[in-house]
């Protein structure tokens, strides 16, 4: 069996110190990394056609217990955040997608009818369930397990408030199809500094039959956690290239956010380099005890911890440390997503107030938050700047350590491959590396978007591979252009902002966003930088201001390997058709090995 590392226990248990390489800040190889004074991310050309696909029903935040009432129109519509096909081999996977509406409800979207027909209703089970208390609150993603057209097994992710009145307990009394006999709630795992006024909750749903359109079968809670404000646990996925047999097959990923403690002053602020908690990570667990006994099991009993086979999690013999942590140092890695063609695991992480990133996760990574934003220093207490920002700019050691309390050795933080300021948008959303065929002339690009503003970009997958590791030598952003043709009528389709796309549909919906606004939302995070140290208003690239509000974006990728865009404030779930104008070639580069391969 392997040693346990033990820590000094006169040290107070993972707490962070930033190591500068003797000598670093009076040689020349100091380096500035640089928060830039004007917009970086550029159009190039490259036009897409965008196509209505889908309405989501009209729908309002709420909370466990509570009867529907009338739809709010101050507020987001259809709050769509994920969209997934099922796997291949399921039975319906060609005709259907399972859809979730963060305020209570998944639902199935017939491909041909384009109807949405109610799945499961989390506010009918879960008494405190709770999706009006912001952006990230109620449900919050959903993944398929493996061999789900075999088990009819599915998992979920949901916000609850634990001060709600009465029991934490799940209830079939308005859904009788669920049958809960054998559901237990497990202890919540909170962190060790910090409160925790919310809880995180992963459940496993098994459906006896997955033909139909509704759910009929049993649900198993298997890990319960608690964070502060904001940040919760995100997104699921499992590793489409592990095979029944491999080490990793049947593990499943999941990224939890910081609670919003990173950007906290005082003990809370370490907690996303701390190994002896699970917020601000990727964790991987497997969810069927049964399939490699020899593994960990969790306290619960509830999962196993990756533990004795090929390809353990990296931090199962260090003491005191959570063995689920597969990557750390994130703050909202709200998203992740399998490229198989790469075999490479992306994380899209939002940042405070100045960079948004993309990373690429590797086993035992640290991604330096709340040390690290971006290329740059980051220090909490000074209003969440970066270094470029200090008074005066404080300059970064080319050479950066960062000392996590039970390692033995000091750590380089791993650099996002991609990054974008806050000057270009507010909050990133999501994407994929694109592998499909309406786009040939974008595959191999890495196609992903501004949540807030609604910004569409890409990227060259094969510079962002060879970025990895290096700090300052991100893939360069390119803008795509849309052109949009709306279902509403008009027979050619027109270059439009995304942001302006969605305002539109918003009112034609009946949405009334109130004063300052043309969207629901903070009105500030597309009127006005954040950034305090630069208070122009908000612009984009080409000058012309948004309007306020949030167009609140996300990418899904269906089954056939197409791109769709899904939108919160309006409802709506669109479609990226074809390339009307390729990316243009440079004469000083050729197309990337990806592209020019196919």
């Amino acid at each position: 069996m392997t040693s346990k590392r033990r820590i000094d226990p006169r040290l107070a248990r993972f707490r962070l110190t930033f190591l500068l390489l003797a000598g670093v800040l009076g040689s020349a190889a100091v380096i500035f990394a640089q928060y830039p004074s004007r917009p970086q991310i550029m159009k190039d050309g490259t036009t897409v056609l965008l196509e209505d696909y889908a309405s989501l029903p009209l729908s309002s935040p709420t909370h466990g217990g509570t009867t529907p009432g009338a739809t709010d129109y101050k507020i987001q519509l259809g709050r769509v955040t994920s969209m997934r096909s099922e796997p291949a081999n399921a039975p319906s996977a060609n005709s259907r997608f399972f859809v979730n509406d963060q305020s209570s409800v998944i639902y199935i979207l017939d491909k041909g009818s384009k109807k949405f027909t109610p799945y499961l209703n989390f506010a009918e089970i879960f008494p405190k369930f709770a999706s009006d208390l912001g952006n990230t609150a109620g449900i919050v993603s959903f993944a398929f397990d493996p061999a789900y057209a075999k088990n009819g097994k599915f998992y979920t992710v949901h916000t609850e408030k634990p001060d709600m009145p009465g029991s934490a307990n799940p209830t079939n009394a308005r859904f009788a199809a669920v049958d809960l006999k054998g559901y237990s709630t497990t202890p919540v795992v909170n962190p060790p500094a910090g409160p925790a006024h919310l809880e995180s909750v992963l459940v496993e749903w098994t459906d006896s039959n997955i033909r139909n359109a509704s759910f009929e079968g049993t649900a198993r809670e298997i890990l319960r956690t608690g964070y502060d404000r904001n940040h919760p646990m995100a997104d699921l996925v499992f590793n489409p290239l592990a095979k029944p047999g491999d080490a990793d097959y049947g593990n499943l990923y999941i990224s939890i956010g910081d609670g919003a403690s990173g950007e906290t002053p005082g003990p809370s602020h370490t907690l996303p380099q701390r190994l002896d908690t699970l917020v601000g990570k990727i964790l991987r667990i497997t969810p069927d005890i049964n399939l490699r006994p020899k593994d960990m099991l969790s306290s619960s009993g509830q999962y196993r911890i990756p533990s004795a086979g090929s390809d353990p999690n990296p931090f199962i013999s260090v003491a005191g440390a959570r063995g689920e942590i597969y990557a750390y140092g994130l703050r909202n890695p709200h998203r992740l997503q399998w490229d198989a063609e790469s075999k490479t695991l992306i994380a899209d992480d939002i940042g405070v107030h100045y960079w948004e990133e993309v990373d690429l996760i590797a086993k035992g990574g640290n991604y330096g938050y709340g040390e690290r934003e971006g290329n740059e220093q980051f220090f909490v207490n000074d209003a969440g700047k970066t270094g470029s920002l200090m008074t005066p700019p404080v300059p970064f050691p080319e050479n950066d350590l960062l000392q996590v309390e039970g390692l033995k050795d000091p750590v380089a933080p791993i650099y996002p491959v991609a990054v974008y300021s806050h000057r270009e948008g507010d909050s990133i959303g999501n994407g994929f590396v694109y592998r499909g065929k309406l786009m040939p002339q974008l595959r191999g690009k890495y196609i992903f978007n501004d949540m807030t503003t609604g910004r569409i970009f890409y990227a060259d997958f094969a510079e962002m591979l060879a970025a990895h590791g290096k700090r300052n030598q991100q893939a360069q952003i390119h803008e795509l252009q849309i052109a949009y043709k709306s279902s509403a009528g008009g027979s050619q389709p027109a270059k439009r902002r995304m942001f302006d796309i969605i305002a539109e549909t918003y009112a034609h919906r009946g949405g009334t966003s109130g004063p300052n606004h043309v969207l629901p939302g903070n009105a500030g995070a597309t009127t006005r930088s954040q950034d305090p140290a630069h208070s122009e208003d908000k612009v984009d690239v080409d000058g012309v201001s948004y309007g306020g509000g949030r167009a609140d974006v996300r990418m899904a990728l269906g089954g056939d390997g197409e791109l769709y865009v899904l939108s919160k404030s309006d409802g709506m779930i669109r479609k990226l058709a074809a390339v009307l104008t390729p990316p243009p070639t440079s004469k000083n580069r050729a197309p990337s090995k990806e592209t020019a391969s196919r």
